[in-house]
């Protein structure tokens, strides 16, 4: 595993040409990301086990339409021998303008993240979405496969700032979920796996990131829990290891497909 690399303003230019030039190298990469927020705004009166899709969706939409992101890390890898870990700061959220859970953000400040730091020296999230566009990681003609844990606000918080870069407006998401689901795929590929779905396939494996990584024995390469880039190296550790000891080849040899492909957690799931 390649060591993590934290990017903001300073050196975006000297990490986009490596994030490029590795993401080219990589003929099908597997793309595993998470986002860092500062919480949910909204909430249901209702149990969330007790809400439709469209329920869910319009939750959802209430928070992700407000808020704004923190931390995007990404991993990539080719499924076998070589990974690469970038964690991109934004300077997208000012805590004293923008609408936040207190508790939230006082979680994030206790990991690590300085709020401060990153308003100034962040990037625009625009910036990776471009990014991701000029590594050929989103779009048409895109071979990536994207896997996040608990994904439904991380491929919200990555649509807004691709819808944004491609229209030049200021982004809300879909009304419905349909719409919502059909241009993630558009944008993603189709090729999206959430291990919070896949997990349901797998005995003995349940909870949250930590848990499941314990579960299998994975351990934090790096970093700490609640950053975006250490979780994101997580990630890939934990459905690297998934799919070897789950969704490993068939008797007769051949690899299986695994389930759930294009379902996000907690929206079509």
């Amino acid at each position: 595993m390649a060591s993590l690399r934290q990017v903001d303003i300073r050196n975006f230019y000297i990490e986009s040409a490596s994030f490029i030039q590795f993401s080219r190298r990589c003929r099908s990469p597997f793309v595993f990301f998470d986002t860092e927020f500062p919480g949910c705004i909204f909430r249901s009166s209702k149990h969330h086990t007790l809400l439709s899709p469209a329920e869910r969706y319009s939750v959802l939409k209430l928070n992700a339409d407000v808020i704004r992101p923190i931390q995007v890390g990404i991993t990539i890898s080719d499924g076998a021998t070589s990974t690469a870990s970038w964690q991109f700061e934004l300077r997208d959220f000012d805590l004293h303008s923008h609408p936040h859970a207190p508790s939230s953000v006082a979680l994030l400040e206790s990991s690590g993240i300085n709020l401060t730091r990153n308003r100034q020296l962040g990037i625009p999230s625009v910036w990776l979405a471009r990014l991701l566009l000029d590594a050929g990681l989103v779009g048409d003609f895109s071979r990536a496969t994207w896997v996040a844990f608990h994904g439904c606000y991380d491929f919200a918080i990555l649509f807004k700032a691709l819808f944004q870069l491609t229209t030049k407006l200021r982004v809300r998401l879909p009304e419905t979920m349909e719409e919502f689901i059909a241009l993630t795929m558009w944008y993603f590929g189709g090729r999206i796996y959430d291990i919070k779905c896949l997990i349901r396939r797998c005995d003995g494996l349940y909870g949250g990131l930590e848990k499941v990584a314990e579960k299998l024995g994975v351990k934090r390469a790096e970093g700490k829990a609640h950053q975006a880039g250490s979780d994101s190296l997580l990630t890939c550790k934990v459905f690297l290891r998934m799919k070897k000891v789950y969704f490993g080849p068939a008797d007769d040899g051949k690899e299986k497909k695994m389930p759930f492909e294009g379902l996000i957690f907690g929206l079509n799931s």
